[in-house]
C-alpha cells in the first residue's frame, strides 16, 4: 500500500464523515456511535467531519461563486423538466 493509497483513503473517510455532518445539520439525526467499543475514535473521526463540513461552508457561504436559491429559479427548473 503506497503513500497514494494512503491519501486516497484519507479523503474517502473525511468525505464520509462531512456527509455524515451533514445529515445531522440537515436532518438533525445523528450515528448512534456509543454502542461501539471504539466510540471514543468514532467521536473523534465524527468531529473531524463537523470541522471539515463547517469550513466548506463558511467557504461557500463566502464565495462569489455561490447563491441562494431563489424561487425563480425553482420556477424555471420545474419548466425545464416539464418539457
Amino acid at each position: 500500500m503506497g503513500v497514494q493509497s494512503l491519501i486516497h483513503y484519507g479523503i474517502d473517510l473525511t468525505l464520509v464523515a462531512m456527509l455524515l455532518a451533514a445529515i445531522r445539520h440537515n436532518t438533525g439525526l445523528v450515528f448512534a456511535y456509543d454502542t461501539y467499543d471504539l466510540s471514543n475514535y468514532i467521536h473523534r473521526y465524527l468531529s473531524w467531519g463537523e470541522y471539515c463540513y463547517s469550513k466548506v461552508v463558511s467557504y461557500v457561504k463566502q464565495s462569489e461563486r455561490f447563491r441562494k436559491q431563489s424561487s425563480i429559479d425553482l420556477r424555471r427548473r420545474f419548466e425545464e423538466l416539464k418539457d
